[in-house]
């Protein structure tokens, strides 16, 4: 597998590297545009002293004619060139953003200092100001050139103008370039507190329903209007370092062209040139405006593609370091490791054909191997939520290596997608060779099974609403009740069909009548084939009596193992715990 970048600067290189193609075909047709249009003041000089001044018909005619052929050529330079670098960046752009969620998508869990608005974020608006640098690199090689052409033509027409061009143009490059990496780190802070504002907004928004039942309306806009204000702070600071140093272009490039001018001027008052080199120099002096200017704006351009591409670089490489952790787990030695802290082993989790083992969990000197066999549903109660967590990370990095047909882990979190409740259920978008335009009716969900609509409690809902399966889903489930999101997550669970399957409190929201119906119905689909594992992390009394085994982490001790009624009636101390954890 390929390193991930860890710098912005490797992320732009990368880019270039796989898209060096169009890069090098929009830079050398943009250059012919630039290098042609260096040319037309020449032209111009030449046509003057060659058909103008001598009163000649036929140069005149073969003059306009190679006027005409010199503008086509710069016409279809930098419409061939502007594709390429176009089709550069918007093939890049696309690149980054579907490696950044396929990173997102496939990591155990994001690091815990980002969130999905600032995932999206990064993957949305840096991902396509980190690409806009293919068109700056075009740009920026044509206007060299440009400046290039231009400098050999004063070296020939005058050599002396040609001189001051050659020293005055670097320094003056060298002067701008100075502070792009200011304007590069304005450009990284502004980018972390839109991302911030993004976050912000995209929290709020998931919790708009209960913001408006508790009146929290003034509380929400004061907590948005503190961060929205910080980004808009940033974007007027990176605007006027932006500023300042197109500015300080403009400077820069006036005083080398009053200089050229001003040379220009005395060797034309000495006789040392012709009229037709005047023109040809003060054209070509003019002409320098714009690949100059181009070049101050590309410096600060491409400070803010470089910013942004280190955010893309530091999102990537967290991301790797979260999984790394992970998988670092999975290959440790047997032996418990004896210089490190307790607290920071992690559990370990191994498959086989006949059913799941953890070990090392809970993290102290009272774990021991846990098995579960196939056909057995397994409970796991936890009165340290931290262990809890762990054991639920660590299950959940197991189940990304092996895939969801082999294991499934479904968060307690429910999150629902617009469409229907057939679709959240499947996950399967309707065939797009189907005409869409002339189907109203077809169902955009492959078949779901009565048993599995009958053991997530789904049925029920199918009767409460409009359309059955076909019932339409508003965005995040927002016309849904949390009971009924969550009976829809959990039918999505069971209808994919892994092999081991591991759920976390799937029915908190859930009356209680109701959830002693889901757990029968789920522990009787589950059990009908004798390989398949289930594992529940709960609490939850029907639960808890529908199971084959019941795990107890007591906060101190060891585990307690055995069927839920036999724990009630042991008397010990964890047994004691138990019977306050799990009754409700």
């Amino acid at each position: 597998m390929p390193k991930t970048p860890e710098t912005g600067a490797q992320i732009l290189r990368r880019a270039a590297r796989r898209r060096i193609r169009p890069l090098l075909g929009g830079a050398g047709a943009l250059s012919v545009w630039q290098v042609c249009e260096a040319l037309v003041p020449v032209a111009i000089g030449f046509i003057v002293d060659r058909a103008i001044i001598p009163l000649s018909i036929p140069a005149l005619v073969i003059s306009i004619i190679g006027l005409g052929l010199l503008f086509t050529v710069l016409s279809l330079g930098y419409r061939f060139g502007a594709r390429l670098c176009n089709s550069a960046r918007e093939h890049e752009a696309h690149a980054l953003r579907v490696e950044i969620t396929h990173a997102a998508l496939t990591a155990p869990s994001l690091p815990a200092d980002r969130t999905s608005g600032e995932v999206l974020s990064i993957a949305s608006a840096e991902a396509d100001t980190a690409a806009a640098s293919f068109q700056q690199a075009g740009r920026g090689i044509a206007s060299v050139l440009g400046m290039i052409t231009a400098a050999v033509f004063l070296l020939i027409a005058d050599p002396v103008t040609g001189l001051v061009v050659l020293i005055a143009v670097p320094i003056g490059l060298i002067v701008v370039a100075l502070p792009g990496r200011s304007v590069s780190a304005r450009a990284t802070a502004q980018l972390e507190a839109v991302a911030s504002a993004g976050r912000s907004a995209s929290d709020l928004m998931h919790g708009l329903r209960v913001i408006k039942a508790m009146g929290g309306e003034p509380w929400a806009v004061r907590r948005y209007r503190a961060t929205s204000d910080a980004a808009a702070e940033a974007g007027v600071a990176t605007g006027e370092r932006t500023g300042r140093l197109a500015g300080l272009g403009a400077l820069v490039m006036s005083a080398v062209l009053a200089i050229v001018l001003i040379v220009a001027g005395l060797r034309l008052i000495d006789g040392q040139m012709s009229v037709g080199a005047l023109i040809g120099i003060l054209g070509m002096t003019a002409f320098l405006t714009e690949p100059m200017r181009a070049l101050a704006d590309i410096v600060g351009l491409f400070a803010q593609s470089h910013g942004a591409a280190e955010r893309i670089a530091r999102l990537l490489t967290s991301i790797d370091a979260e999984a790394g952790t992970g998988d670092a787990t999975d290959t440790s030695a047997e032996a418990a490791p004896t210089t490190r802290d307790a607290a920071d082993i992690r559990p370990r989790v191994t498959t086989t054909e006949s059913g799941i083992t953890i070990t090392g969990w809970p993290t102290t000197a009272e774990s021991r191997a846990l098995t579960t066999a196939g056909g057995a549903l397994t409970c796991i109660v936890s009165d340290d939520a931290e262990d809890a967590a762990r054991l639920l990370a660590e299950l959940t990095s197991h189940a990304r290596s092996l895939g969801p047909a082999r294991m499934l882990v479904a968060p307690h979190d429910v999150d629902l997608f617009e469409g229907t409740i057939g679709s959240n259920i499947t996950m399967v978008v309707a065939d797009d060779s189907a005409n869409t335009d002339d189907r109203t009716d077809t169902a955009d969900h492959s078949p779901i099974s009565a048993e599995v609509l009958t053991a997530s409690g789904v049925d029920e809902l199918l009767d409460l609403v409009d359309g059955g399966l076909g019932c339409r889903i508003q965005e995040l489930g927002g016309n849904l009740s949390g009971g009924q999101r969550q009976r829809v997550a959990l039918a999505r669970a069971l209808n994919a069909d892994p092999q081991i399957l591991v759920l976390a409190e799937p029915t908190t929201a859930v009356d209680a009548v109701t959830e002693a119906r889901i757990a029968h119905g789920l522990s009787r689909l589950r059990s009908r084939r004798g390989d398949q594992v289930t594992i529940i992390l709960t609490s939850s009394p029907a639960f808890l009596a529908a199971a084959d085994t019941v795990v107890y982490r007591p906060t101190s001790g060891p585990l307690l193992l055995g069927r839920h009624a036999d724990l009630l009636e042991t008397d010990t101390d964890s047994a004691e715990a138990y019977r306050d954890a799990v009754t409700r």
